[in-house]
């Protein structure tokens, strides 16, 4: 069992409340302050008494449906307020939430709908039909159907899933200690899903709250997509441990940005490294600096962007698998040595840097971030495997390369594992392998990240033919559009007739493709038509 590292901070005693449901810590907050502004979604506001309200309604129409506690209920929606709605309705009565990323192929949600096996999934008019054809895909170990349930709109009108009563639904006689399982692309090919516990939801929004000073007076402003753990755990969950409004906008844009910001009064925001860059990208103004925001957390500090704005950016690092806790800079904090990500939140977890061999290494050296704390990941559903080599005596295993100094900081260096982070997406490079692979005409495969001014890094593919089969570019990108996201279809290509190159035991030699293609100034462009 690694030891705990200097700087941090035991888990021998936590307090009671570590046990809180998703259910308990929210209503905890709605009688504390019933009248107070729980949430402003455009033009419209609600009291956390009013949410908590229109959520019971909806946990009334679940229940309406047959939806019990441990029941799995995956949702594919857009970002915006049918989704809050139903995420905490079901918390409400105990089901197990499976978000899915809206606009995800039939294929990518024809594996989550069998691999989670829920009771039913609902989804929108928009991806209604690819949410039919994967419901008819998915093979399911019992046999049983997926119910698909489909609501009008993102804009709060859940149709067939409106109930009539507003009172708080009985509490469920027993409740499953997972609050979601999430599917995140890690390094392997498949999907994991990460069993989250209930409990991790509060114990990130304390901490977070407690570490940026967060308070009524504060409003959090949300530009994250809810189906991701940055956005319910590291944002939703502070607004309600600090009592303060969560302000929900449909989607990030340049454009309206800082108008949204100063209409709503937010205060703070967490925003990906792309996103700063974007807002960068925009005409400077003398009145940039004019707006309510105090505090930002994201990957990285930019100083350019804290003098352009008069915001303050404190730097963080996290995971699903750590149910949104992780390591937070403190408001104010006077020096930001570079690659700097902060210590552990909550105050009672613990970080600590690995060897190869599971040894600590000595101070400022590198090796792979620790995380512990009782409300990490419960596991990886189905997948023991990986749930073993992840999780260790309580420690989860981050496949990131980090280093501490002598105060209990931690500093990132890069990854360990062969995941492209594209714009805050994680995508496994194995995942566009495989699909690549399948194509008839294609030898071999080898993806990775090559880093980008706006997405932090892009998908590069380095591909080799079958002799004697055409193979072009637009072929590659064509195959990949019908199986991938969007986000996931390689941006950069680099199409070959020679084998790749290869190691003494008859492996790809990765880090030498890897680096060339890294430093390669005529990769293919699909955006740029070359």
């Amino acid at each position: 069992m690694p030891p705990t590292h200097p700087g941090t901070r035991t888990t021998e005693t936590l307090p009671a409340e570590q046990h809180d449901t998703v259910r308990r810590f929210f209503e905890a907050a709605v009688d504390d302050a019933p009248d107070a502004l729980f949430l402003i979604h455009g033009e419209r506001t609600w009291s956390f008494a009013e949410f908590d309200a229109a959520c019971n309604r909806v946990a009334d129409g679940l229940l309406g449906r047959g939806v019990r506690a441990g029941d799995g209920l995956a949702y594919q929606l857009p970002h915006g307020l049918s989704l809050l709605l139903l995420e905490l309705a079901a918390q409400k009565i105990g089901a197990v939430t499976v978000p899915l990323i809206p606009g995800s192929t039939a294929h990518e949600t024809a594996y989550v709908l069998g691999h989670a096996a829920p009771r039913c999934v609902v989804t929108d008019p928009t991806d209604e039909a690819a949410v039919r054809a994967a419901a008819v895909l998915a093979h399911r170990e019992d046999g049983a159907e997926v119910e698909v349930i489909v609501v009008p709109d993102a804009a709060g009108d859940l149709g067939p899933l409106r109930g009539r009563c507003e009172d708080r639904p009985p509490e469920p006689a027993h409740r499953e200690p997972a609050m979601s399982i999430r599917y995140t692309s890690g390094s392997t090919g498949r999907p994991k899903g990460v069993v989250q516990p209930a409990a991790g939801f509060a114990q990130a929004g304390r901490g977070i709250a407690e570490r940026l000073g967060m308070g009524p007076g504060d409003r959090m402003f949300c530009a994250m997509p809810l189906f991701h753990t940055a956005a319910t755990h590291m944002m939703l969950a502070p607004a309600i441990a600090a009592r303060c409004p969560f302000v929900l906008v449909p989607r990030f844009s340049r454009t309206s940005f800082w108008s949204d910001v100063r209409g709503s009064g937010a205060t703070l925001a967490l925003l990906m490294p792309t996103q700063l860059s974007i807002l960068m990208t925009a005409p400077p103004s003398d009145d940039d600096a004019d707006n309510p925001m105090r505090v930002m957390f994201s990957h990285v500090r930019n100083e350019a962007f804290c003098r352009r704005f008069g915001v303050d950016i404190c730097t963080t690092w996290a995971m699903t698998e750590t149910s949104g806790m992780g390591t937070l800079q403190a408001p104010g904090t006077s020096e930001h040595p570079p690659k700097i990500i902060g210590k552990p939140v909550p105050d009672s977890a613990e970080i600590c840097i690995l060897a190869p061999d599971g040894t600590p290494v000595e101070t400022g050296e590198l090796g792979e971030l620790c995380f512990r704390h009782p409300d990490v990941m419960i596991e990886y559903h189905r997948d023991p495997v990986n749930t073993k080599a992840t999780l260790r005596d309580g420690w989860v295993h981050s496949g990131d390369l980090c280093s501490m100094d002598t105060a209990g900081n931690a500093y990132f260096h890069g990854r360990l594992k062969n995941v492209i982070k594209r714009g805050g997406e994680n995508i496994a490079g194995e995942e566009v392998e495989f699909t690549i692979m399948d194509h008839p005409a294609v030898e071999e495969c080898l993806v990775t990240g090559v880093e980008d001014e706006i997405y932090t890094e892009e998908v590069c593919a380095v591909v080799v033919g079958r002799q004697g089969q055409e193979l072009t570019q637009d072929d590659i990108v064509r195959w990949c559009s019908q199986r991938l996201s969007t986000w996931k279809v390689p941006r950069y290509l680099d199409v070959r007739t020679e084998p790749l190159p290869k190691l003494a035991n008859g492996k790809t030699d990765r880090s030498t493709v890897t680096r060339d293609v890294r430093t390669a100034t005529n990769l293919w462009d699909r955006k740029a038509g070359a």
